[in-house]
């Protein structure tokens, strides 16, 4: 696992638009950290590095956002799943927004574990103290894809 520490919410948003650049339809990305970790600010720094325009929240009451990419048909899925924390992750049917034409974001993930595909990039967010922010990042399952993902996007970080 590799991890960064970020000084900043622009360093972090940087660190997400880093990540944005590499990534490619198809792909999974679970954020998880405690309230105030972070994750709302990594999710409109990946976004805006994607080309969305609009203000990104997290859609904590609507659960799922959906952005169209510059591409004919693309999406980019902001999934917020803290309201899913005691049940009904199963009424959002997440598998029907996972699919090779889009690029899907969730927060508070592990309110959905079961749900999940196989594989998926999993960021950690940890807030170090008010500005400073932990970030660590691993392949869940086994894919080469994800994992040349993963080392791409921190191979200028320090390893755990």
């Amino acid at each position: 696992m590799s991890y960064k520490i970020t000084q900043s919410a622009e360093e972090t948003k940087q660190i997400a638009a880093e990540l944005a650049q590499l990534i490619e339809p198809g792909k999974v990305i679970s954020l998880r950290g405690d309230l105030g970790s972070g994750k709302t600010t990594f999710s409109q720094g990946f976004a805006k590095a994607l080309g969305i325009k609009r203000a990104v929240k997290s859609p904590t009451y609507t659960i799922v956002k959906q952005y169209p990419l510059g591409e004919q048909g693309k999406l980019f899925n902001h999934i917020d799943a803290y309201r899913l924390e005691d049940g009904g992750a199963e009424s959002i049917d997440l598998e029907s927004f996972i699919d090779d034409d889009t690029i899907t974001l969730i927060e508070w993930a592990e309110f959905v574990i079961d749900y999940m595909p196989e594989t998926y990039l999993e960021i950690e967010l940890e807030a170090v103290d008010n500005d400073e922010r932990k970030i660590q990042v691993r392949t869940v399952g086994q894919s080469d894809d994800y994992d040349q993902l993963r080392k791409e996007w921190t191979q200028n970080w320090k390893g755990l």
